[in-house]
Order: C-alpha cells, then structure tokens, then sequence
C-alpha cells in the first residue's frame, strides 16, 4: 500500500473538484447553471468523503484502481440526475472529461513516482498545475462549441459515446493491470500513445458531426428559404389582382352610382339595397391592410398577419419601410417571415388577451426591424445570448436570421425583460 501523506490526502479531494468543474463547463444541465452547480457539489458531498476515506485506508495507487467503483459511477449517476440530456450527449460528455482526468491522475502519480522526493509533494504540485490548465483549455476553446452542438444535434452521439468509453476503458487497463504502471515503464509510451490518439480521434469525429450539422442545416434553410419565397410571390400575384380589381372599381364607379341613382328614382329601394350589399361585398373581398410601400415587404406582412390573426393572434404593426432593392428586399422579407412566424408560434400557447405580436420598422436613417411577443416559461441562451432550443426541427428561423446579419452587414440582438422577448435586426 502507497503511505499516506499531507500531500496525496490534499490531492484527492482537490482533483475531484476539478473534475467535477471540467464536466459541468462541457455539460447541459435541465435547471438553471447556478443551481445545477449547488446540486453539483452538494450531491458530491458524500461521494468526497467517501473517496477521502478509501484514498486514507488505501492509498492514491490502489484507490486509483478501486476509483471505478467507488467514484466514477456515483458521479456518472448523479451527473444523469442533473443534465438535461440522458443519452449518448451524457455519455460522450462523461467519458471525455474522465480520459482526461484519469490520464492527469495517473501521469502525475508517474511522475511523483519517479521523484527523488517520498512524501508526494510532487503529485500534488504537477496537479496544482495541470488541473487548472486543462480547465482553462475546456472553457476558452471546447465548452461553447461543444454546448452548443450539444442542444442543436441530436444524432451521433451514441458512437461518440462508445469512442470516448473505450478510450477511457484502455486508459484505466493501462493505468492499473495487470499492476499499476509505475510497475511497467515499458508501457508508459504505449499509454502516452493512446491519450494522444483519444483526444485526436474525439477532436476529428466532433468536428465531422459539427461539419455536418452545419452543412444539414445550411440545406434546411436553403429548403425553408424556398418555401417562404414561393408564399410571397403568390402574395404579390394575389395583391396584383386585387389591385387590378379595385381599380376596375374605380373606373367603373360612375357606372355604378348612376345605375344606383335610377333604382333610387323609380323607388326600386328593395333592389338598390340589395345592389349596394352585392357591391360592399366585393370590394371587401378585396379589402386588405396595407402595411408598407414596399411591395415585397408589404405581401410578406399581410401573408403572415393574416396567418397570425386565423390562429387568433393579433398584431400591432407600424412600418415605415418605402422601397429596397430587389435583392435585399427578398431577403429582408424571409428574415421579417422568420421572426413573425417565430412570435406567432410562441403566444400561440398564451391566454387569449395576451397573444399579441408588436412589429416596428424603420428605413431611415437605417434599416431597422424589430418584433416582440410575451411569452411563458423559459428561454434557453447560449453565451452569447442567442435563444437556443433542443427540439428536432426548431432553430432554423434564428439560423437564418443570423446569416442574414453575417452577409448584409446588420446587428442582431435579442431581449428578455418583463415577461417579453424582443428581437432587434438593424444595418450597421
């Protein structure tokens, strides 16, 4: 049995911190981050004192064989209670973040190992370095990408799961068996071997599922994109029309008045009713709002205004937007599109008076648009404050909007206060 010192007694408790410190930064949890972190250490409370306990009986080398048992599965049950996710996102998560615990655990053993120093002060040293450098790592270059594929892929991850498991599994039989490796330094290049090739081949095969999360997405945008398009250009021949119907209208209104006038005359008033109910029908038939000069813009508005107030929203629009390029008006119009069909799908859920959406928009002195709607429960951000959602299928219209900002120079920005959630889009 390995003594126990000052030193290697410190090291347990404060590797296990940080090991739980990796996993929360790379892990989604299904209640607010403050609290998962409270439920985090005070669930671990007894898993410590435990790891503590064995670590003082055994010593680190043999409670480093034991930790499966006593550690590592505890913590993946308690982790399974808190996150979000409960399939193979938690497993990969887990399994990453304990390939390199362990191979920090068992390298720094090594090198306390081959210390001309007995009292593990050097163990303890190497992890008070090495711990907080791969926290540091996780959190600036691998938590946010790693998150946020996370919430928006949902497939792939059981054979990333069983990549990192193996590893980890390899790591732990090197490490331990059949004697610990201070006992086999003709191994340690074999282990250093397979710790390079498991962060390497869990970089590569994270980064083809991002790749082709990308690349799926970009088509499904392409695809919605398309549809939109196809709605507004029938709005546009539709507004035509009815256009064309007014102003038949008014070139025939003279016709009109005069022929009502002679039923008036001869006292026909039954059929000069009759006459002006068969003619107000018609015209309000025809009757639209119209919302902006801009023609596009215009049909994109009352095609989702009218699809809004047929699922009883209503809307309070004031838009002062007289004529874009073609172009630009185009895509304009798909980014509006997105937005009000992304308010109208979040009050749909609301109490009666409270489904409302508010548009504004502006061309000068520049391009602006802003939508808003009340909404209920939650709404999940990421860092940077962009509204996520984990359902399959959902994300796609604030993808959209967010390229549109990328390729025509624009700000977005996105607001939660009061009980209402506020979309900004304007031009730089």
């Amino acid at each position: 049995m390995q003594h126990v010192t000052l030193w290697n007694t410190l090291s347990a408790p404060y590797s296990i911190l940080f090991h739980m410190a990796m996993f929360f930064v790379m892990n989604e949890f299904r209640c607010p981050r403050k609290k998962a972190a409270a439920l985090t250490l005070l669930y671990n409370i007894p898993i410590l004192a435990l790891t503590l306990a064995i670590y003082l009986m055994h010593g680190s080398e043999t409670g480093g064989q034991l930790a499966p048992f006593f550690y590592i599965i505890p913590q993946l049950a308690v982790n399974y209670f808190l996150s979000r996710y409960r399939d193979g996102r938690l497993f990969s998560t887990y399994f990453f973040v304990n390939g390199i615990f362990i191979f920090i655990i068992q390298f720094t053993n090594l090198l306390d190992h081959y210390s001309p120093y007995g009292n593990h002060i050097v163990m303890f040293l190497t992890r008070l370095i090495m711990y907080p450098i791969a926290l540091f790592f996780m959190i600036k270059v691998l938590s946010k990408p790693y998150r946020r594929t996370l919430d928006v892929l949902h497939e792939g991850w059981s054979l990333f799961a069983f990549i990192s498991g193996l590893f980890t599994l390899l790591l732990l039989l090197e490490f331990n068996f059949p004697d610990t490796l201070s006992e086999r330094p003709y191994d340690i290049p074999v282990l250093i071997i397979t710790f390079v090739t498991m962060v390497l081949t869990n970089v590569y095969y994270f980064k083809m599922m991002l790749k082709q999360y990308d690349h799926n997405m970009e088509q499904e945008i392409v695809r919605h994109q398309s549809q939109q398009v196809e709605i507004m250009q029938e709005r546009i021949r539709h507004t035509a029309k009815e256009e064309k119907t007014i102003s038949i209208y008014r070139h025939d209104l003279r016709h009109i008045l005069t022929t009502l006038s002679e039923m008036l005359a001869e006292g026909n008033t039954g059929e000069a009713t009759a006459f002006i109910e068969n003619h107000i029908g018609v015209i309000e038939d025809t009757a639209e709002s119209r919302y902006c000069a801009e023609p596009v813009l215009n049909a994109m508005f009352r095609a989702y205004f009218a699809e809004a107030d047929r699922q009883g929203v209503k809307t309070d629009a004031e838009i002062d937007i007289t004529e874009l390029p073609k172009e630009e008006a185009a895509t304009f119009s798909i980014v509006c599109a997105n937005l009000i069909e992304n308010a109208t799908h979040a009050v749909s859920g609301l109490d009666e008076d409270e489904k409302l959406i508010r548009v504004r928009g502006v061309q000068s002195p520049k391009l602006m648009l802003s939508v808003s709607n009340p909404y209920e429960g939650s709404i999940m951000t990421d860092d940077e404050g962009i509204p996520i959602t984990s359902k399959a299928g959902h994300g796609i219209g604030i993808r959209s909007i967010m390229d549109y900002c990328e390729k025509h120079d624009a700000v977005c920005d996105f607001k939660i206060q009061d009980g209402w959630f506020a979309v900004r889009i304007a031009k730089k």
